[in-house]
């Protein structure tokens, strides 16, 4: 029993030993074993296990090869449940063309024995041609009071006959047009022949005058759709225009236009031939009289028009020739740049140009017919004139403009009562006396200021309006004769109904000075300022007849257009207009 007891105990012990000596091998397995180990039992050696590294070789292979790979994907629709509806076309229903109405025929009548009548023809709807005819008569008489409360009557008078026509060809136009104008009046003015004290010498003894105006001009126009071919344009006027007196003019204009493009630019070039010949002048120059006068003008204009994106640029000059009575050569600049700052809101402009001005005396007397006849108006060379603005749109319907312009003209003229020049050596007995308008010049520097304004409220009511403020720097003459510092216009339009239509307008002219000049006298006189305020209806009965009223200087104020010439107070046209 005691030996087993021992025995027992001895396994046990040696059991314990082994557990830690294996434990302790455990933790350091990762050493290099190089230690002695004394166990107090028997000896049993034993061998641990080696370290492995676990590296592996290395195999450097000659050859190579690339993997290639074939696969598919076979798809399959997920069922999702769900069908969209079709959206059916949208129809759009086209509005019926209004049916034109060929007659046009207006009647109406006033104050002052004011007869209106006027009828228009044109032809239906033609792709091939378009025909009209025009006839117009107007006129007014009544009674007007001048400045020494005299009453004179200011007949006046015009008929109008013009035949127009346009044909439409495959790749052009060809338009043309006949006409004749006739108006006459009286020189009603104030001083009359019995306002001169003393003596007294009519220059120019006659108190009527009439106008007779013909003319005939055509166009041929081409229109390419492919704008990298050449489109040209040939046009040929002719004028006949004279008065009662003497005076006669002949007006023969050719012209034309070529333009293409090239990349994004265009290339164009205008060119006009104007010859005109007047005669039975009243002009004293240079100690000679003159009676007639003939002129060619020659102009030239090529152009370099570049658009890309939001800016527009033209670079051109105008060469002008004028050979005859009158000799000038002038060479003008014509630049315009356009700049969409935003888009589709404003836009910045700027240009600079010049021209020659010929002053013929068809267009004096449109200007103002109460000149004496005869009047010989030199020509005006607008050296330059520079402008610049800005341009936009508030909404869909409203837009604004805001311009200056600074030009600076040579022998600019202007419009000035009795300017009689007596020529040297000549004599007249007595006070020499007219009622008619000459002319003086000067050189002049002009600033304007202008805006222009439009704005649809709402679809019934629209309104336009325009300003402008003008500034002329004189070199000798004291003032700028006859020409308004302010212009103001503004109209407006109101649909109250589809029947029923209202307008308005106000028209106003400041202050302007006047030099009335005589034998014995130079006097500077002002104009006061114009306001002319007008209202007007007209309602439509159906699409064949409808009626109208207008009603102008409202208030009836007594202004001045030219000195001594009074125009009508509050003067009402009522009429019918009826179209079939």
């Amino acid at each position: 029993m005691i030996i087993r007891e021992t025995m027992l105990k001895k396994i046990l012990l040696a059991i314990v030993v082994f557990g830690f000596s294996y434990s302790i091998a455990l933790s350091q397995e990762q050493r290099e074993l190089d230690k002695e180990v004394k166990v107090r039992t028997t000896y049993q050696p034993k061998i641990n296990k080696a370290l492995r590294l676990g590296k592996l070789p290395v195999i450097k292979d000659t050859s190579t090869f690339t993997p290639s790979f074939d696969y598919f994907i076979q798809a399959k629709p997920l069922n999702v449940g769900f069908s969209p509806a079709e959206i059916p076309a949208a129809k759009i229903v086209g509005e019926p063309l209004k049916k034109l109405n060929s007659h046009t025929l207006t009647l109406a009548g006033g104050n002052y024995s004011t007869l209106l009548g006027d009828y228009r023809f044109n032809n239906q709807r033609s792709k091939t041609a378009d025909i009209g005819v025009h006839l117009r008569h107007y006129s007014s008489n009544g009674k007007l009071k001048l400045e020494d409360d005299d009453k004179v009557k200011p007949d006046y008078t015009e008929q109008l006959a013009e035949v127009y026509g346009t044909a439409y060809l495959d790749e052009g136009k060809l338009s043309g047009k006949l006409f004749y104008k006739h108006s006459g009046f009286n020189y009603f003015g104030f001083p009359q022949l019995g306002d001169i004290e003393g003596t007294t010498t009519n220059l120019f003894p006659y108190d009527k005058q009439k106008l007779n105006n013909f003319g005939l001009n055509a166009l041929y126009q081409s229109n390419f759709k492919d704008e990298e071919q050449l489109n040209f344009g040939l046009g040929l006027q002719y004028e006949h225009f004279s008065d009662d007196i003497d005076a006669k003019e002949n007006d023969i204009l050719i012209s034309g236009n070529a333009r293409i493009r090239r990349g994004d630019a265009f290339w164009s070039l205008r060119s006009e031939f104007d010859y005109f010949a007047i005669d039975g002048l009243n002009h004293w120059e240079d100690s000679n009289w003159v009676s007639e006068r003939k002129t060619l003008k020659w102009s030239l204009n090529p152009q370099y028009l570049l658009q890309t994106g939001n800016f527009n640029l033209q670079l051109g000059v105008n060469a002008v020739l004028a050979t005859g009575d009158d000799s000038e050569t002038k060479l003008f600049p014509d630049v315009k740049i356009d700049f969409e700052a935003i888009d589709g809101i404003m836009s910045l402009f700027a240009g600079l140009n010049g021209d020659l001005k010929m002053n013929r005396y068809k267009d004096i007397v449109e200007e103002n017919r109460f000149i004496y006849s005869g009047l010989n108006v030199l020509p005006s060379n607008v050296k330059y004139k520079l402008f610049g603005g800005i341009r936009g749109s508030m909404s869909s319907n409203s837009s604004f403009t805001l311009k200056a312009e600074y030009s600076a003209i040579d022998n600019q003229y202007f419009l000035i009562q009795n300017n009689i020049l007596i020529p040297q050596g000549m004599t007249i007995s007595g006070v020499p006396y007219s009622n008619k308008f000459g002319v003086v010049y000067d050189d002049v520097n002009v600033f304007r200021l202008g805006a222009e304004l439009t704005i649809g409220w709402t679809e019934k009511l629209e309104l336009n309006s325009s300003v402008w403020y003008n500034n002329y720097s004189m070199d000798e003459l004291g003032e700028a004769w006859h020409m308004p510092e302010f212009e103001m216009q503004v109209n407006a339009v109101y649909s109250f109904t589809d029947d029923l239509t209202f307008n308005s307008g106000v028209n106003m002219i400041g202050e302007r000075s006047t030099l009335l000049v005589r034998y014995d006298l130079t006097k500077v006189e002002k104009l006061e300022a114009v306001y002319d305020l007008n209202v007007g209806a007209n309602y439509s009965v159906n699409e064949h007849f409808s009626a109208f009223a207008q009603v102008n200087n409202l208030f009836a104020d007594k202004y001045y257009q030219w000195d001594g010439y009074p125009s009508q107070g509050l003067n009402f046209l009522l009429g019918i207009k009826v179209n079939l």
